[in-house]
């Protein structure tokens, strides 16, 4: 296909742009409230305005859909951690400092409770495969944490120690404190920073 071609006044690539945003906007919706197992790729296309021809030129089935959201959120958020953890660890702030921000930067990412309930809830016990990409994806999770452990220590920052076992049990908990406050409404942020820090001080890392 040419993608430099124009219809409308816009160009097939941003059509499809487009197009593929208000599939994904749609999913959010109905994935993050009546559910992914509760949602049919039909559904997805009238809350999306889009033909299910359109919907399978851009995903190869539902759960293709809910892995492109998956993969978004769980970016989104490791992109936020590690920005602020590495900018507070290089202007040498003291590691409750730098733990405050990071777990702050990881319940902001996650704000939107459809967003949470998606990541945390609907993704769980889909198919075989998705459980292994999941496990894949928290194994990122745990990758990037002790990357950021060793950039603290550089540092001079008294971390610790830690194995990658004790990473995933705290990965655990960190995600059904999420699911927790997007049940709860009276769970304010703050609580949810104080809880997951003290997980880490004086848990995982003394």
């Amino acid at each position: 296909m040419n993608t430099s071609r124009v219809y409308g006044g816009q160009a097939v690539t941003d059509r499809r742009r487009e197009r593929r945003e208000r599939f994904l906007a749609a999913a959010v919706e109905l994935f993050g409230t009546t559910g992914y197992t509760g949602t049919s790729v039909p559904q997805v296309c009238r809350a999306a305005g889009l033909s299910t021809r359109q919907f399978y030129q851009e995903f190869s089935d539902r759960e293709d859909l809910l892995r492109t959201l998956y993969d978004q959120n769980q970016d989104r958020a490791m992109s936020a951690v590690a920005t602020v953890v590495l900018e507070r660890i290089a202007t040498d702030d003291d590691l409750d400092t730098v733990l405050d921000a990071g777990v702050r930067a990881f319940v902001e990412a996650f704000d939107d409770p459809r967003q949470a309930r998606i990541a945390f809830v609907e993704v769980v016990g889909v198919s075989p495969a998705f459980e292994e990409y999941r496990h894949s994806r928290r194994a990122r999770w745990g990758e990037l944490l002790q990357t950021a452990l060793q950039a603290g220590a550089e540092r001079g920052l008294d971390v610790g120690t830690s194995t990658p076992l004790q990473w995933t049990a705290y990965i655990g908990a960190v995600n059904s404190v999420i699911v927790e406050r997007s049940l709860d409404p009276t769970i304010g942020p703050e609580q949810i920073v104080s809880t997951m820090r003290t997980l880490l001080r004086p848990g995982l890392l003394g």
